[in-house]
């Protein structure tokens, strides 16, 4: 994300203000409309979902845009004044949940987590000095193997600026192991077949595991409360999890 660095999720900041301009008021999000990032590597499934919900209750229009570029928290609050009632896919560390002032979350519709991934069995106890671990900058991966959050194994540390290039150091052999995003691993081995066969195991360090919601604005949450409710029907009948079980593997 590039918000919390973990994944992008929005278009460029410079898009968001150009396209309010300057002085003049803008105008009202549509009540049953959703944002969603093509960029995102839960797009997909962020699709699907949306088609289910409307299935028991929320009938939602999607906006879609290419948050690419990353963007600052005063885009999601951007996009929920002109575009959507809901925007999903923001990520929310379950030891800290935090949406940006004036902005309320949903109830997650998948749990997922930073994993440990590597093309022979390997778990996060057996990592020691001499090996080499590809990480994404100033993830929570990072900021363990550089001591953040106490004792971490003495590992050579290499960083990327995305998911996809700390995959492809571990596809291309750089590194013996790589410390990732669930989601972006999944989208990455849809094109390369060669990471499907690759162990994968649950981090256990702070700030690995997080839910993917959606945000709404705080002192408007009936579509929240519509969203919520298809959501839980859409659970109880097994097909969310149907969808979402894929991104699980590390939020156990």
């Amino acid at each position: 994300m590039a918000t919390r660095g973990i994944v992008s999720f929005a278009a460029t900041l410079a898009f968001a203000v150009s396209t309010a301009g300057a002085g003049s008021a803008a105008p009202a999000a549509h009540a049953a409309t959703v944002c969603l990032d093509s960029s995102s590597p839960s797009f997909g499934v962020e699709q699907k979902i949306v088609a289910a919900l409307a299935r028991y209750g929320d009938a939602l229009t999607p906006f879609v845009y290419d948050g690419s570029q990353g963007v600052s928290e005063r885009f999601f609050k951007y996009l929920s004044r002109t575009k959507c009632a809901l925007i999903m896919g923001f990520p929310v560390d379950r030891e800290n949940p935090d949406p940006p002032d004036g902005l309320a979350l949903t109830e997650p519709y998948f749990e997922t987590a930073y994993v440990l991934v590597s093309p022979r069995k390997l778990e996060q106890r057996d990592l020691h000095a001499g090996m080499t671990v590809a990480v994404g900058m100033a993830t929570a991966p990072h900021f363990y193997l550089a001591g953040a959050f106490g004792a971490a194994p003495g590992v050579t540390t290499d960083t990327y600026q995305t998911q996809e290039q700390v995959l492809d150091a571990l596809s291309e052999g750089h590194a013996a192991a790589a410390m990732v995003w669930e989601p972006s691993l999944v989208r990455y081995a849809g094109s390369h077949p060669g990471a499907r066969n690759w162990h994968v195991t649950a981090l256990h360090i702070p700030h690995a595991r997080w839910g993917v919601a959606a945000l709404y604005v705080e002192s408007r949450p009936a579509e929240a409360q519509r969203f919520n409710a298809a959501l839980l029907g859409f659970e109880r009948s097994g097909g969310l999890s149907s969808l979402t079980h894929v991104y699980s593997t590390g939020s156990q």
